[in-house]
């Protein structure tokens, strides 16, 4: 894909997208030797597991998911708002990943506003 060989952790609805496309899929599990392989051969993270609604404890087997993806030592880029930080709160009791990069969509969320890497703003603008 583009010269890239993604590999989707907890594709979702995505799964018959990537299934056409040829995309590697992992399937959220307690076993972690899978993930953990797949970081090994990877060169970044692109963080999206949770949505702006995320709140609440983070469950299993996202919890060693996170856990895994936090000590990976690869760069971590996440989408909108880190995986395991509340959109209001941020992250709350230090579990969320801490991604050296943030792309908000629309506009930053207010949890992210102690947020201390690189920040980048996407969307579609059109003045008035």
């Amino acid at each position: 894909m583009f010269g890239y060989e993604p590999t989707i952790y907890m594709p979702k609805r995505l799964q018959t997208q990537c299934d056409n496309m040829k995309i590697q899929t992992l399937p959220p599990s307690t076993e972690t030797d899978t993930l953990r392989a797949a970081l090994r051969s990877s060169d970044v993270i692109l963080d999206a597991i949770f949505g702006f609604s995320f709140s609440g404890p983070i469950r299993a087997p996202f919890d060693a998911a996170l856990l895994l993806l936090a000590q990976s030592g690869l760069p971590i880029v996440s989408v909108d708002i880190p995986s395991g930080w509340e959109v209001e709160k941020g992250n709350v009791g230090g579990v969320g990943l801490n991604p050296d990069v943030l792309v908000s969509l629309t506009a930053p969320k207010e949890g992210v506003r102690n947020f201390k890497g690189r920040h980048f703003l996407g969307g579609r603008f059109t003045p008035r």
